[in-house]
């Protein structure tokens, strides 16, 4: 070929021809690379600008969101206000609302709802559209999580309009953490296509603002096309592929909406379920390429084709007849001994099935002899030849007929070989075809797939024995990579067979088990490093389990390691000493299975002869060494076990044969499972699995102590942990017990309801620790105070229960028992050296007079506990119908005092407070009354009570404050106001923020305002109360201790507490002038404030007399009804009060506001 090729160059006009295919070649590759590199860029330029575009849009949808964020806290500032009784109408509510929203051109509206998603507060010029979206996304998302973020929802039709609609909202929890209801706004979405238009995307581009939660629906787009808001984008590779894995990029696609092809640039807006992509038509950012494509290109292949025109024309001409004859030989000769070293056998056929040519493979490859192989031999000769060697199914007619249409076709000669022909036809009608022996090959495959047939039922067995394992199984590599697992690893473990797939790390397992709750206590590195060193060791898991891990290094790096569960053999697990090898390595695995059992394990055959058994069978029934051993018959066994006592019951040789008569009736076609008992006490579950040869496997294990700790489980389900009395379920089984006894025999009985008075005093004083004791000494002092027959009970914290048998007269019966209780409780309880006194209350319900529901009894002893309580605790109550009837009044005038805070019922009324030496006044007490629509004026005393026992105190509270302070604050200056907080005020209320929001809100100086304190409102968290009136004292308010004298009095309260004055109850005022022991503790109070430097206020001064002892006793204030009772402030003498004021002393100049009933 080299020879040929220099010659090829001599000839004439040859270097032109290369020169001008080179230069023909390179004219096509720099236009093809330069259209290519034109092509890139254009692309590129385009998908960078979308996705600058989609970054700036992003940021913008964020700076706006932002906005409708701060309107909705806004409008949740405006709901406080609300509640706190700011605006006096719900429509003021509503325009505070309206002026908020014309500051945002995206907001349609705003507003509030309650729990039910009811709409309380809306911006609307007109009725809403919707009174309630209990319904909506933005409501329902809110109810169902507690973080408080805000939420975007998903692009809605409007109700009154064409147009969608999205909505932002927030969650609004009550104080105790719980659902209020939503603040939210729904929002027009054409605001953004506003800020769109100006973006210029060319012809077929589009800006879309998509929302990605759920199935991806647009929101805004621009241009405007129909039907495109709301549709969803769920399908495409946006949304399923791409924000997956980025939250920014590009991408190409075809148009969701109108099937257009685009270059897309995407960006999330962060924080927000918001996407922005902004499109160019691929058609039109390609337009210049086209244009530059279909000017160069003509003009390209124009130049191309006159340089190879002329290039080949000269080679034509320049090249003799001769040359190609020459070239035409070798090319023969060389194609002759390409077949003659052929691996293959090739022959061809012509038209008329006549051999043209063939190598010596093919002659080989069949044996034919050299005559039956020349050119020209028909092909059913060559066939007749085959059948005549014993390849008796050849058909010479069918198959010359057959062959030229067969492009492949497998044949087996007659001495078994294997022959692959492959034919292709020619122009001519005739056939080329190649011969290629494939025996071997064929050989392999076979080999190849009975040999991957063998492995897949090794692995399927490998599989079944892995899932089928007690234990856990894992395999890591050297880079602590998982490579397999069994479910049971899996399972102990609470992992998915995603989070154990091979390939995951060691650590992100740990991490997964931590989320599950099923990892050590210890740091993920730690716990890593320790798996890498210890060979065996038990974990402790964070739920409490006991996991047995043995690791097993692997020669090749990694290690295999079990993972057992052994947490209820905890508290008697032991290792077993290993058994001398008795079976060759192939029975190795089954010898430590059966050792390392905690259950005994026996195995007898189908002649019931022992086969195997462990060490853990042996020690349960104490078997002798010598029956130990493989072909004890199992009547050897048992009769043993019975001879010896090990078994409950008989020993004799009847007890023996019946035994073996039991045992001789299980099943052998089915499992079964019984408990024995032995003479020691153990309970021993025996598992008895049949086998196919007659025999049976059986485990034995001891559960005593599972059954022990399954009959406490079963007493704790149904008793006090604490007391060891009975529960409500159990009390609750019988009192229903007692009134099906009562249907059928007609025995009365009693149901006595019991809760301590002053319980929770002790346990804020003395520690639930105390609490704890001083309710197992009331519960022994209840058994001693009960008879027998009795049922007690603790229903809870303080409540207790009794089911007392009536005999012969219930109600006579009870209330010997409630006496009894009663005198029995009176005695002081030592509570590790401190001595605590408690009361009791008890309501009575007696059965079958008063009905005989268990539900309807319980009610009506717990109404009659609720009256003792009402009525002066320590004490007891018989049910009477009319406790009813006071139950529904209370619920009844709940109800109005709910709807009297919201219709603004109350006013207040003002009583002058007096200088005790000079009989100036100095201010006013004010007091709280309440008008109802059909009962008139109410006192406060009637409903103050019901009011801290709903909880409505607190919006009462406020507003009470709010008047007073805004009243006082029009008052001359030297007026000082007292406001009077209540205990659930103290300690439920925020009364920092609602001192700071009054003071500001009505202009009052704080040093004007006084607040007073009872006793009672600092027994619960004393420490917090402190911090927070020491806040108020850091303001300027003044602190009085209220009703001093009359609660838990003790001077640890004046020490502790900045207190500026103590205000003496009126019953000790009234009474000190006649009676030694009022007198006694006015002179007390006197002194001690005196001592302290702190001032006096007596209150419920109405004669002289009073007034003369108090005042030189050395009282600093006083006031009652000898100088004046509650008026109106319409009625109340301002200009006395500046008259009198004048010739006063700063700082002695006071007025008080009641806020709890007096």
């Amino acid at each position: 070929m080299r020879a040929f090729y220099g010659r090829l160059a001599r000839l004439p006009g040859f270097s032109l021809v290369v020169l001008g295919v080179f230069f023909a070649t390179s004219i096509i590759v720099v236009f093809l690379v330069d259209l290519q590199a034109r092509h890139h860029a254009a692309l590129s330029e385009a998908k960078k600008a979308a996705l600058n575009i989609a970054e700036i849009l992003a940021e913008h949808t964020a700076l706006t969101f932002e906005g409708i964020d701060r309107t909705l806290l806004e409008a949740e500032r405006i709901r406080e206000d609300n509640l706190s009784g700011k605006y006096a109408t719900p429509e003021a509510a509503n325009t505070a609302l309206r002026l908020l929203k014309k500051a945002s051109s995206i907001v349609v509206a705003v507003g509030w709802t309650d729990a039910a998603g009811n709409l309380l507060a809306h911006s609307y010029d007109r009725t809403p559209p919707r009174s309630n979206i209990s319904d909506m996304l933005h409501f329902t998302a809110q109810r169902d999580q507690a973080d408080g973020r805000l939420f975007i929802a998903p692009p809605y039709p409007s109700a009154v309009t064409d147009k969608w609609l999205t909505a932002a909202s927030r969650r609004l929890s009550n104080a105790d953490g719980s659902f209020a209801g939503v603040v939210t706004a729904p929002l027009d979405p054409t605001h953004f296509t506003q800020v769109y238009r100006a973006i210029d995307v060319g012809k077929g581009g589009s800006v879309l603002l998509l929302h990605r939660a759920g199935t991806g629906r647009v929101l805004a787009r621009e241009p405007a096309r129909k039907g495109a808001i709301g549709k969803s984008f769920a399908d495409s590779p946006l949304v399923s592929e791409y924000l997956p894995k980025s939250e920014a990029g590009t991408y190409e696609t075809i148009g969701v909406i109108d099937g257009i092809a685009r270059l897309a640039g995407y960006k999330a807006v962060p924080g927000l379920p918001l996407v922005l992509v902004i499109t160019y038509a691929r058609s039109e950012v390609l337009g210049p390429w086209r244009q530059h494509l279909y000017m160069v290109g003509p003009l390209v292949a124009m130049i191309v084709a006159v340089i190879l025109f002329g290039t080949f024309r000269i080679l034509r001409q320049t090249n003799s007849l001769a040359v190609k004859t020459r070239i035409l030989e070798r090319t023969n000769m060389q194609f002759d001994a390409a077949l003659s070293n052929m691996s293959l056998g090739l022959c061809l056929f012509d038209a008329n099935k006549n051999l043209v040519v063939s190598n010596g493979r093919f002659r080989e490859m069949y044996g034919f002899p050299e005559e039956l192989v020349r050119p020209g031999t028909p092909l059913s000769l060559m066939l007749q030849a085959l059948k005549d060697r014993g390849k008796h199914d050849l058909s010479i007619e069918g198959d010359v007929q057959e062959i030229p249409t067969k492009q492949r076709q497998i044949f087996m000669t007659a001495d078994g070989r294997v022959i692959l022909i492959q034919r292709r036809s020619i122009a001519d009608g005739g056939w080329v075809a190649t011969h290629e022996d494939i025996t071997e090959q064929k050989r392999a495959q076979r080999l190849l797939t009975d040999k991957a047939a063998e492995l897949e039922r090794i692995n399927m067995r490998f599989d079944a024995a892995m899932n089928n394992m007690s234990q856990g199984l894992s395999l890591f590599d050297g880079e602590q990579r998982i490579i397999l697992s069994n479910a049971r690893y899996a399972e102990i473990y609470h992992l998915s067979e995603e989070q154990v797939k091979p390939g995951t790390t060691l650590r992100q397992i740990i991490e997964y088990r931590r989320a599950k709750r099923t990892n050590c206590e210890m740091a993920a590195d730690v716990l890593v490093d320790a798996k890498l060193k210890l060979e065996k060791e038990v974990q402790e898991l964070v739920d409490g389990r006991l996991i047995s891990m043995t690791r097993h290094l692997m020669p090749t790096e990694g290690w295999l390691a079990t993972h057992e569960d052994v947490t209820a053999q905890k508290h008697r697990e032991q290792l077993l000493a290993t058994k001398a090898v008795e079976l060759e390595q192939t029975n190795e695995r089954f010898d430590i299975a059966l050792s390392n059992m905690s259950q005994g394990l026996c195995m007898f055959d189908g002649a019931k002869r022992l086969v195997v058994w462990n060490d853990r069978y042996a020690e349960l029934y104490q078997l002798p060494a010598a029956l130990l051993k493989v072909g004890t018959p199992h009547e050897a066994i048992i009769a043993d076990r019975v001879s010896r006592g090990i078994l409950k019951g008989g020993t004799s040789e009847p007890a023996i044969r019946k035994k073996i008569a039991e045992l001789g009736q299980h099943s052998t076609d089915s499992s079964s499972a019984r408990v024995d008992e032995l003479a020691d006490g153990r309970l021993i579950l025996v598992t008895r699995q049949p086998m196919k040869d007659g025999g049976w496997v059986a485990t034995h294990e001891d559960i005593t102590e599972r059954r022990r700790a399954e009959a406490e489980i079963v007493h704790l389900a149904r008793h006090d942990a604490l007391t060891g009395l009975a529960n409500r379920t159990l009390f609750t089984e019988k009192l229903e017990e007692a009134s099906q006894r009562l249907s059928r025999h007609d025995d009365g009985f009693a149901v006595v309801m019991l809760d301590l008075d002053r319980f929770k005093t002790v346990n804020d004083t003395l520690g639930h620790p105390a609490g704890d004791r001083l309710l197992v000494e009331f519960a022994q002092r209840l058994k001693s105070s009960t008879r027998e027959t009795d049922v007690l009970a603790r229903l809870g914290g303080d409540e207790f229960a009794i089911i007392q048998d009536g005999g012969p007269n219930p109600q006579e019966g009870a209330i010997v028992l409630a006496l009894r209780i009663i005198d029995a409780i009176a005695q002081p309880f030592d509570l590790n050296g401190h001595q605590a006194s408690i009361g009791i209350s008890i309501g009575i319900a007696l059965a079958p007079e008063q009905g005989v529901d268990p539900e309807d009894l319980l009610r009506k002893a717990d109404l009659a506990l609720y009256d003792a309580k009402t009525g002066g605790r320590n004490d007891f109550r018989l049910f009477q119908s009319e406790m009813i009837e006071a139950a529904h009044s209370q619920k009844i005038l709940a109800n109005e005092l709910r709807d009297a805070i919201a219709r603004n019922e109350f006013e207040v009324h003002y009583q002058p407070v007096v200088d005790a030496k000079t009989r100036q006044i100095r201010g006013a007490e004010a007091l709280v009354r309440w008008r109802h629509p059909s009962k008139g004026l109410i006192a406060p005393d009637q409903f103050i009570p019901l009011a801290e026992a709903t909880g409505l105190i607190l919006p009462l509270g406020e507003w009470i404050l709010h008047q007073a302070c805004t009243d006082a604050a029009s008052w001359p200056a030297h007026l000082k106001i007292m406001v009077n907080i209540s205990a659930v005020q103290v300690s439920k209320g925020k009364l920092l923020d609602v001192m700071l929001d009054t003071l500001m809100e009505t202009g009052l100086s704080p040093e004007r305002l006084e607040l007073e304190i009872t006793e009672t409102a600092l027994l619960e968290n004393a420490t917090a109360h402190l911090g927070t009136i020491r806040q108020l004292k850091n303001l300027g308010i003044s602190i009085a201790l209220d009703d001093f004298g009359t609660g838990y009095s003790t001077a640890s309260y004046l020490t502790n507490f900045p207190f500026d004055r103590i205000k003496i109850d009126k019953s000790f005022a009234q009474g000190a002038p006649n009676r030694r022991d009022c007198a006694a503790v006015v002179s007390s109070v006197l002194a001690l404030a005196h001592g302290l430097g702190i001032a006096t206020t007596a209150e419920g001064v109405e004669t002289e007399e009073q007034f003369e002892y108090l005042q030189a006793a050395g009282v600093d204030l006083v006031q009652g009804f000898l100088f004046g009772r509650p008026v109106p402030l319409s009625e109340f003498d301002l200009d006395a009060a500046v008259s009198f004021g004048n010739g006063a002393a700063d700082g002695e100049l006071c007025g008080e506001v009641i806020t709890a009933g007096r």
